[in-house]
Formats: structure tokens, C-alpha cells, sequence
């Protein structure tokens, strides 16, 4: 959408782009109740802005940037440790039930990792990792250099790569 972009453009990508909002609201709260407030509330205030988007980034970039805004604030007012991951978000195209089981246990393992994340880098891995956005872009979204980027995404997967390493390599957590 340019600058200069009509409501009825807006609405399309607006709609185009709900689903993303809720996931990566879902994601970074671990609440689906919490994510829905915050991807309705995210629309209700780019509704409210939208001419005031200046075209410097891609409409998406700016959506999320406006959950990831919404969900700071909500963390902001709640006691430290809330906004732990979800696992409710799982992939169950497996036909066999062994696996389907054990892809639950992994993404409930990955998403209990994730959430204990640093704020910073908790962001990073999941617009990178879930929302497949380049470097460039998740600075955007985050109001951060690339560099800083760069820096949180090799801090997260080296983080998430040594707690992993005991269930990958067949070895037991005490």
C-alpha cells in the first residue's frame, strides 16, 4: 500500500494480514485470550492510523510491530514471568500417533525454551524463525539495527542449541 494508499487498499491488507497478527500474538503471549485482545487491539489502532503509515515499511512490518508494541506494555503491567509460550500451536499432519506425540513433547520442549528467552531475543527468534522475516525487516518491526539483529538471533539459537543438546543427542535431563 503506498502512502497515499485508499481504506479499501488498507482493508484488504488488513484482512490479509489478521492471521499473521494472531499467530505471532499467540506465540509471543502463550495465551490465546491474551493474543486475541492484543491482535484486536493492534487493528483497532492501525485502523485508527492508517494514514498516518508512511510507507517506509511493508504493512506487515508495521502490524507486528504494533502487537509487539501492545504485548511490551501488557508485560509492562503484569508481574515478571508472565507471557510464558504456548504449545497449542502444533503441527499435527503425521498420521502416526508415536510421532504426532512426540511432535507435541518437542514443540511443548522448544516453546518452553523459547519463552524463557530474554525479551529481546524471544522477538527475534520467533519473527525470524515463525514468521520467516529477514534480518532487515525484523529490525524494522523492532526499531533496532540490524546488527542488533544479528546479535540476538546468534545469542537465542546458541542458547536454545545448548538446552536442546541433551534431547538430541539421546541424552536424559535430570
Amino acid at each position: 500500500m503506498e502512502r497515499s494508499g485508499d481504506r479499501a487498499s488498507f482493508d484488504r491488507l488488513m484482512t490479509e494480514a489478521l492471521p499473521a497478527m494472531h499467530r505471532f500474538a499467540i506465540r509471543l503471549t502463550g495465551d490465546v485470550d491474551a493474543a486475541e485482545e492484543i491482535a484486536q487491539e493492534a487493528a483497532v489502532r492501525a485502523a485508527r492510523s492508517w494514514q498516518s503509515f508512511r510507507g517506509e515499511a511493508q504493512v506487515r512490518t508495521w502490524l507486528l510491530r504494533i502487537v509487539i508494541n501492545l504485548f511490551r506494555d501488557r508485560v509492562a503491567r503484569k508481574a515478571p514471568g508472565s507471557g510464558e509460550l504456548s504449545d497449542e500451536i502444533s503441527d499435527e499432519r503425521t498420521l502416526e500417533p508415536s510421532a504426532a506425540m512426540q511432535n507435541t513433547e518437542t514443540g511443548a520442549l522448544v516453546a518452553k525454551l523459547v519463552s524463557s528467552l530474554p525479551p529481546r531475543q524471544r522477538e527475534v527468534i520467533l519473527l525470524v524463525a515463525y514468521e520467516q522475516m529477514d534480518q532487515a525487516d525484523v529490525a524494522k518491526v523492532l526499531g533496532v539495527s540490524e546488527q542488533n539483529v544479528r546479535t540476538n538471533l546468534h545469542h537465542a539459537r546458541e542458547r536454545l542449541k545448548k538446552e536442546l543438546l541433551p534431547y538430541l543427542s539421546g541424552e536424559s535431563l535430570k
